[in-house]
């Protein structure tokens, strides 16, 4: 584009306005509609660059280029990589004003973010005006050259124009374009939301929930925290930190940080950037690995059932202006959801607990303990894995009741269980056979490690304080112990059942050696 170019003639315009309207009507594809306006930019004033943004000022967010093309080399190139982030001065300033015209003298650096093109050059008169639709802006048009005082205020005047006649058109695409967008988006959460009441798992529901909104808009980090209104704590149950890696905190109370916050308002939370988040003076509660949050939108939802407050789901991202109101929208059908399904989830394993656990000491019943070590002993069988079990009883039980009566016995056997339990692994298995008898499987443990854990227990349940029950006299105390048996797979073991015969054997040698002591099967 070299020289002055004429203007077109009145009538040319006219024709080109009018076919610019019949080439409009006829698509609706977003960039093929940018393509037939700038074109018709380029007939009537010409132009080295141009662009155009659709942008919504009341709705925020990012801009969303829908053409930016540029001259490099005498070549017209389009620049597929020119998005910004957050709008420009000059897409504000075009806003705010209804359009300008700026001239430049000589060649300038820009910041490359908001450049795009042969940076070699530069547009030294351009174009900027709003694309207005009735009351509603939805974007900027700008055409640039890279001459001088190429651009007057009459061609300032006819792309404003232009843009009056595209910004019909263009409204009618983008909405149409955003449902089939948002359709597409609620076929996901509908096969989310079938996923998530199918499920009685908490990790499965919260894992769906996580996944469904990574697909469905921007998710960097993720949170679907719980609300104990007994203790009015914040009760972490799922979080994600970039890229993908689980995150375990703590429980808080909730007086601050952003569950805080949905707790006491029950209301959703959307923040388009930090300043922000700052302004909202939330005390937010950090979590992850990072030192410094990189976090710069917030969408937050309640989870409420029945009126009342279960908890939140939150999406952040790395990003400024990451989500909308649709975002906010299909968190809180997710996050409706997640309550019912976390609420059923909990409920379940509730009655689990108590169809799986003794309901007098809490741990496993002999159902459920035979149940988990049938497992271990196939595994035991098919891979040749170290296989042991441990039989122990307690010593005297009879006195116990015969002396005291049914509840002091019952506290002995919960003291006992409770002994036990903070001396064995997670991975152990440990379970009431019935009356004063408890086993303990334990999976990888070759025999003298077996019986490494066996004296350990035997020595806690003995050391451990005096036994006093406070319908008792101060003095009338009763230590426990107890007499332990033990035994490892071998080839010779067909069953489970044998494996636990042996160690029950076992512990009556011990019995009947003088008690509280430990022995093992095949010695002696």
């Amino acid at each position: 584009m070299t020289g002055t170019r004429k203007r077109e003639s009145a009538q040319t315009e006219i024709d080109i306005l009018a076919s610019l309207g019949r080439d409009l009507a006829a698509t609706t594809d977003a960039e093929t509609a940018a393509t037939i306006i700038l074109d018709a930019a380029d007939h009537l004033m010409g132009w080295d660059a141009s662009y155009l943004i659709l942008y919504d000022p009341a709705k925020g967010g990012a801009p969303r280029p829908l053409l930016t093309i540029d001259t490099v080399q005498g070549k017209r190139v389009i620049q597929r990589n020119a998005a910004p982030k957050t709008p420009s001065e000059n897409m504000l300033k075009a806003i705010e004003h209804g359009g300008f015209l700026s001239q430049y003298n000589e060649f300038f650096e820009i910041d490359p973010s908001r450049s795009f093109g042969d940076r070699r050059q530069r547009t030294l008169s351009q174009l900027f005006v709003p694309v207005v639709s009735g009351s509603r802006t939805i974007g900027v048009l700008s055409i640039q050259s890279y001459e001088r005082h190429y651009y007057k205020d009459e061609e300032l005047d006819l792309l404003k124009d232009l843009a009056s006649h595209c910004a019909g058109a263009l409204e009618r695409i983008w909405a149409q374009e955003a449902v089939s967008d948002f359709v597409e988006r609620l076929k996901i959460l509908h096969a989310a939301v079938n996923a998530i009441n199918a499920s009685l798992e908490m990790e499965r529901v919260c894992q769906v929930v996580y996944e469904t909104v990574t697909e469905v808009m921007p998710c960097n980090d993720f949170v679907i925290d719980g609300y104990d209104r007994e203790t009015n704590e914040i009760i972490p149950i799922y979080a994600v930190e970039h890229p993908g890696r689980r995150v375990f905190t703590n429980r808080y109370v909730a007086d601050h940080g952003m569950a805080g916050e949905i707790v006491l308002t029950k209301k959703p939370l959307l923040f388009h950037n930090k300043k922000e988040m700052d302004e909202s003076e939330i005390k937010f509660e950090e979590f992850g690995t990072l030192e410094e949050d990189p976090t710069e939108s917030i969408l937050a939802a309640p989870m409420i059932l029945h009126g009342e407050i279960y908890g939140m789901v939150s999406a952040q991202s790395y990003e400024a202006n990451a989500y909308n109101e649709d975002d906010l929208y299909l968190l809180e059908v997710l996050a409706s959801h997640a309550a019912i399904a976390i609420e059923n989830a909990r409920l379940f394993d509730s009655i689990q607990q108590l169809a799986n656990t003794d309901p007098l000491t809490g741990i496993l019943n002999r159902r459920r303990f035979f149940e988990l070590a049938e497992l271990e002993f196939a595994k035991a069988e098919n891979s040749n894995i170290p296989f042991s079990v441990i039989m122990l009883d307690v010593d005297d039980f009879k006195q116990f009741n015969d002396r005291h009566g049914h509840k002091v016995g019952d506290a002995v056997l919960i003291r006992t269980a409770e002994t036990c339990k903070i001396s064995l692994r997670v991975d152990d298995i440990f379970g009431r056979m019935g009356g004063e008898e408890f086993a303990v499987a334990l999976p990888n443990t070759p025999l003298d490690n077996a019986v490494e854990v066996a004296t350990r227990l035997r020595q806690a349940i003995q050391e451990g304080d005096s036994f006093e029950y406070p319908d008792l006299p101060l003095s009338d105390t009763y230590n426990i112990t107890v007499s332990v048996g033990v035994a490892e797979y071998n080839h010779t073991c067909k069953t489970l059942d044998v494996l636990l015969d042996r160690a029950d054997k076992a512990m009556y040698a011990s019995k009947n050696s003088g008690r509280n002591q430990v022995r093992v099967w095949g010695q002696g």
